[in-house]
């Protein structure tokens, strides 16, 4: 009789063992699941600051969790460059558009969206394109109108220190604000250049003395991805109703 008893204390404690297993296992499982999109823009915080204050947001000085709750309230999605289409199989907040950089060019665009109060804001864009020495990487944010220039953030380069790493420079940076895109027929106007014409004076930013490669190349970066073949589908789409893209249900993929 004991040795039954005992045989079936010893069942039901691997029972309870097993049991308290496979309960820790199933929420260690949806934890990982859970946080996974969290973890990941943490991995991408210095990035994320830069979308941020692209949108008029948090300080450079703010914490990593204050990015992290700036970043995710913004409306994001991803589309198709080739298509103008937006995913519904991509988490958008996570989706590293640089992926693949320099080598080979994006075939998929990020876009964020700053609302308030149910009005759209900011439209925030990522770019890239060649520096003097190397590749370089920002973000634009739009108005609502979609050609008036918000600001201008410069995410990573690698130009020469004390040169053209100017292009940082506060003051330059923020003498994009309020520049236009493109005149009223769509074409692109926008540049960067030392001769400045009183006429065009609302497509112009001025060149930085002993740095004028390196900020005219930003000035053809944005030309280019504003320009058509790039970003034009896209930022068509969004100006007839920006809202369509930001409803759907982004999945994590």
């Amino acid at each position: 009789m004991a040795l039954s008893t005992e045989r079936e204390s010893v069942a039901r404690t691997l029972f309870v063992a097993a049991a308290v297993a496979l309960v820790c296992s199933v929420m260690v499982t949806a934890a990982v699941f859970y946080l996974r999109p969290i973890q990941a823009v943490y991995a991408n915080v210095e990035r994320n600051r830069a979308v941020i204050m692209a949108a008029g947001g948090t300080s450079i000085l703010a914490s990593d969790s204050e990015v992290v709750e700036a970043f995710f309230q913004l409306e994001a999605s991803v589309f198709d460059l080739a298509t103008g289409v937006a995913l519904v199989s991509t988490n958008a907040h996570t989706y590293n558009y640089w992926q693949g950089l320099p080598d080979t060019e994006p075939a998929y665009l990020s876009v964020f969206l700053k609302i308030d109060k149910g009005k759209l804001s900011r439209v925030i864009l990522p770019i890239h394109g060649k520096g003097m020495w190397s590749t370089i990487y920002g973000f634009l944010a739009l108005q609502s109108d979609l050609n008036t220039i918000a600001s201008l953030v410069i995410f990573k380069h690698g130009e020469t220190p004390g040169i053209g790493d100017k292009i940082l420079n506060p003051e330059w940076l923020s003498s994009w604000e309020g520049r236009q895109v493109a005149d009223e027929d769509g074409v692109i106007r926008i540049t960067v250049s030392k001769d400045s014409t009183p006429m065009l004076e609302q497509y112009q930013i001025d060149t930085i003395t002993g740095a004028t490669v390196t900020s005219e190349a930003i000035g053809r970066i944005v030309r280019r991805m504003l320009g058509p073949g790039a970003y034009t589908e896209i930022i068509g789409a969004l100006h007839k109703d920006w809202s369509r893209y930001f409803e759907i249900d982004i999945k994590t993929g």
